[in-house]
């Protein structure tokens, strides 16, 4: 994709208090120790300094993400988060770059064993891309752990291919949403999620849990974010792996 328009995309995506911005995440109960990872929309770090205690001292971390100040702010964060985890040497880094974009930011095809997404998917500039670029990171048999919004329009008359209205109906919040932003309403349904997992080149993924999300739902619960009116759809929050 073209930098100045992946540049003007995110220059104007404020992502401040909105669900992509919580830090919460729902890791596997498999060992991440002396994985490599990159963290892809690490916002502030607090994530990335999470999986640098589940990778150890013979892991490496590298989080990315879009907006320079909040890199900055995550590298100032290394040394507590050292100290915190016990690690005698710092195992994570931190770069600016553009999930759509990994390359510009050093991160070389087959290097790491695991990408972690956190809840932010929907507002990227191009999801699919993103997602290939997850992908082309990824060590064959890698794994893409994320948590992802998605939706289930309740429209009347939804059935054989499409139904017209309720097509446009759900597009249209989806563009509005992205606007506000709003990750949740922005949420893809899940056959189109599963639609970019398998063009980018990973398996069917597997579901490891799932739960009910709220439209105004935000990073925290005193939180919520405006939301798009005359929305039918109703969202749940999947955390899911996904092979390479």
């Amino acid at each position: 994709m073209d930098i100045g328009l992946l540049r003007n995309y995110y220059d104007g995506l404020a992502c401040e208090s909105g669900f992509e911005s919580r830090c919460h995440m729902e890791l596997p109960e498999r060992s991440l120790v002396g994985a490599r990872i990159v963290n892809v929309g690490c916002r502030r770090g607090k994530g990335t300094y999470k999986l640098s205690e589940q990778v150890g001292a013979d892991g490496f971390v590298v989080g990315i993400d879009w907006n320079a100040a909040f890199v900055e702010m995550a590298r100032a964060g290394v040394p507590k988060a050292l100290e915190r985890s016990g690690l005698s040497r710092c195992n994570m880094a931190f770069r600016c770059g553009f999930p759509e974009d990994l390359v510009a930011v050093g991160i070389e095809e087959g290097w790491a064993d695991f990408v972690y997404l956190n809840s932010s998917l929907s507002l990227f500039a191009s999801p699919a891309q993103a997602l290939r670029e997850c992908c082309r990171a990824l060590v064959l048999g890698g794994v893409l752990l994320a948590e992802v919004p998605v939706a289930e329009s309740n429209g009347e008359g939804r059935t054989g291919d499409t139904d017209c209205a309720a097509d446009a109906n759900r597009a249209d919040v989806v563009a509005a949403a992205r606007a506000l932003p709003n990750a949740v309403q922005a949420a893809p349904t899940v056959e189109e999620l599963l639609a970019w997992l398998a063009t980018a080149g990973f398996a069917e993924p597997v579901i490891r849990g799932e739960r009910p999300l709220s439209p105004d739902e935000g990073s925290t619960p005193d939180r919520p974010v405006p939301t798009v009116p005359g929305d039918d759809a109703t969202y749940r929050l999947l955390s899911l792996e996904g092979a390479r």
